[in-house]
């Protein structure tokens, strides 16, 4: 799908028909001069921001990968805490059953 109507070629190429009240070539060459380097420099910032959006979606990537391991460490301590505290609670009821059978 194209976007614009013009390339720079197109531009460059572009032919004027000239008649009795024809415009001045060089002033049309000077003003299509124009155009192109806008058109070059217009380019160049697209292909800048294609570079910029590439480098921050490999970041992006990067930075949700660590997410996830950091997500799967916090749910792996998570359970050994817990794992830690049901063995302490079973600890106790033990105690409190010795105690209270003991009588």
């Amino acid at each position: 799908m194209e976007r614009y109507n013009l390339t720079i070629k197109d531009i460059l190429d572009k032919q004027f028909h000239v008649d009795m009240k024809g415009y001045a070539t060089g002033e049309v060459d000077s003003f299509l001069d124009k155009i192109i380097e806008d058109y070059e420099a217009y380019g160049a910032f697209i292909e800048e921001l294609g570079q910029h959006l590439h480098r921050y979606e490999d970041e992006n990537k990067k930075l949700q990968a660590k997410i996830k391991e950091l997500e799967a460490q916090l749910n792996y301590e998570c359970d050994k805490q817990n794992q830690v505290d049901y063995v302490d609670l079973l600890k106790r009821i033990s105690n409190l059953e010795a105690e209270v059978f003991k009588r």
